[in-house]
């Protein structure tokens, strides 16, 4: 269970950009399901979060990835209708680039795409994919 623990978990992923165009993936399961998503996952023990970023990518869309450098770490906490803290996650998210593989999504998402960034405003999307952007265009990244 992801739910209610007493410490945050640990994340990783990668937000691919190509030709002015990110790869996301629609999240299968909570927390956030349903929502347009950066693809990555828990770090397992004993992996560190680039390897991890880097499996989770591959499980989630079916492409193997590159990293290029790190994005931003990212802290997510999700209450329930109570207040009480429900799920609280550090995600170290990277920007990287697709060197393989075909786009299938994997068994626990419910589709992968590619989005023109002008897109995003009109899509329902996690927190840390606005907050990846916004980052990516403040310190004025090339696509």
């Amino acid at each position: 269970m992801r739910e209610y623990h007493d410490h945050p978990l640990i994340g990783a992923g990668i937000l691919a950009i190509e030709n002015g165009k990110v790869l996301l993936i629609k999240r299968g399961n909570e927390p956030n399901k349903g929502l347009w998503s950066i693809p990555g996952g828990l770090v397992k023990l004993g992996e560190s979060p680039e390897e991890a970023a880097i499996r989770e990518f591959k499980e989630e869309t079916g492409l193997n990835a590159i990293i290029e450098k790190l994005l931003g770490i990212f802290n997510i906490v999700i209450k329930d209708n109570e207040g009480k803290i429900k799920y609280h996650y550090i995600v170290v998210d990277y920007l990287g680039k697709v060197v393989g593989g075909e786009l299938k999504p994997g068994s626990d998402v419910l589709d992968a795409k590619w989005f023109d960034i002008s897109e995003l405003k009109n899509i329902q999307t996690s927190s840390t994919v606005i907050k990846a952007i916004e980052k990516i265009e403040k310190n004025k990244e090339k696509f």
